[in-house]
């Protein structure tokens, strides 16, 4: 009997990780829908919004149209224009310590892991920086470390 247990406990976790697995692709894929259905410019004009959580900044209103089209493919509320000074009084939020690491692109520039979605974030809005691309695991394209430290040295 112990065994079974174990295995219930096993199918409980397993059944638990893939169903984070599906809403991640369907994230990701809801953002290239939108993407592809926009076709933004390189425009930079940021663009500050709001949500319940923290404050988001975009580097043109097109992104936050793409943005606000996967929000609504994934159920989420929409964000809500601001402006810069508004928006940066949620700009922070404590983070959790887990390392489930995301690579950021920071419009046509350079790509920084961050151990967690949160941490990359806070880095954007507190730094005045927006993505043009993100995704889940560490960059490839440079090593984290030293990207991060050289964006620390910027500061």
């Amino acid at each position: 009997m112990r065994n079974s247990g174990k295995n219930q406990l096993a199918l409980a976790i397993a059944l638990s990780l893939l169903l984070v697995m599906l809403e991640e692709t369907q994230a990701r894929h809801s953002l290239f829908d939108c993407s592809v259905k926009y076709k933004c410019s390189a425009e930079k004009e940021y663009i500050w919004a709001t949500d319940e959580e923290r404050c988001h900044v975009f580097h043109n209103s097109c992104l936050l149209k793409v943005e606000q089209c996967a929000r609504r493919d994934q159920g989420k509320s929409e964000l809500v224009e601001t402006d810069r000074e508004t928006c940066k009084q949620t700009c922070e939020r404590p983070c959790k310590k887990d390392f489930a690491p995301v690579c950021a692109q920071f419009f046509q520039e350079e790509y920084i892991t961050f151990s967690n979605e949160c941490e990359m974030r806070n880095y954007m809005c507190t730094k005045e920086r927006a993505y043009s691309y993100y995704a889940l695991g560490e960059c490839v394209e440079y090593p984290s470390e030293q990207k991060l430290r050289n964006a620390e040295l910027d500061e």
